[in-house]
């Protein structure tokens, strides 16, 4: 999927009928996961404007740092995320096994890893790239922001491993986070989308508009699909803008009588999954 850009939107109300922090861990795994099983590029978190306060910024906020430590490889997440009483049961995650993942902890000429910065001198930074070792750093010659994560290339393996910001362009490198605490049409105009998919059980179902659905897909770059909350479906208009717009029920004929977010999700990005790379 990652030919196409794709996001995904979601309501900050996702969270809202559960109280426990560990349940709500688990059910944004399920939707990290998700991203990461359809390579897709980004997740948006949108405010829901069918709930009239600001009472889900918290949600909001707790589902970036969840989603983001999912992204995080595993051996940077100690540095990248502090001790958090908000993260105390994140090891109920499943694991991504992307291919920013490795569990290899040897490094390669031309390997990309991601690393997290520790340390900046005049001459360049000191980065953690998940080697073996104590004081075992990768360097790169240009001057990074420290305790931040970004993906490198290493370039020479020496006495001193050498790394330069980049990333791979044929593989599938993860998901980005976004939360706007904006409205669903504002959010979706910070992408700035070819094709908007509204998922909705009170459209025409995907079967029924299979192979229009399919030209809409295979014509856009940019794609976005949007998901609705516990408490309503999509409530915003979003025609007459610049992006093209399709209404589709993605989970005809359900048996139960509301299908919830996370599984509309799984069961959307099957589906363009398989329109987009079997073609």
């Amino acid at each position: 999927m990652h030919k196409n850009h794709v996001s995904i939107f979601i309501p900050d109300s996702f969270l809202s009928e559960i109280n426990d922090l560990k349940l709500k861990t688990s059910k944004i795994g399920v939707i990290g996961r998700a991203l990461a099983v359809f390579q897709v590029d980004q997740i948006v978190i949108y405010k829901d404007l069918s709930q009239k306060d600001d009472k889900f910024v918290t949600d909001a906020d707790f589902m970036v740092k969840v989603l983001e430590y999912m992204n995080t490889p595993q051996y940077l997440r100690k540095k990248a995320f502090p001790m958090q009483s908000e993260l105390k049961h994140v090891g109920i995650l499943p694991p991504l096994r992307t291919p920013h993942h490795p569990t290899n902890p040897d490094v390669n000429i031309d390997e990309f890893k991601q690393g997290f910065i520790v340390k900046r001198t005049k001459k360049g930074t000191y980065i953690d790239i998940g080697m073996n070792g104590k004081d075992n750093l990768a360097f790169c010659k240009e001057q990074l922001s420290v305790n931040k994560v970004f993906s490198f290339r290493v370039t020479k393996v020496a006495k001193e491993v050498i790394v330069t910001p980049d990333e791979p362009d044929d593989v599938y490198w993860g998901y980005k986070t976004l939360s706007t605490h904006e409205s669903l049409k504002n959010s979706l105009k910070l992408i700035n989308p070819d094709l908007v998919v509204e998922t909705t059980r009170y459209a025409d179902t995907i079967n029924s508009i299979f192979n229009e659905f399919e030209d809409k897909l295979n014509n856009s770059d940019k794609v976005a699909i949007v998901f609705g909350g516990p408490y309503s479906s999509i409530n915003e208009a979003l025609d007459g803008f610049s992006w093209d717009l399709v209404k589709v029920n993605t989970v005809p004929s359900q048996g139960t009588e509301t299908v919830r977010t996370e599984e509309a999700v799984v069961s959307t990005l099957s589906i363009i999954n398989m329109l987009l790379n079997f073609r």
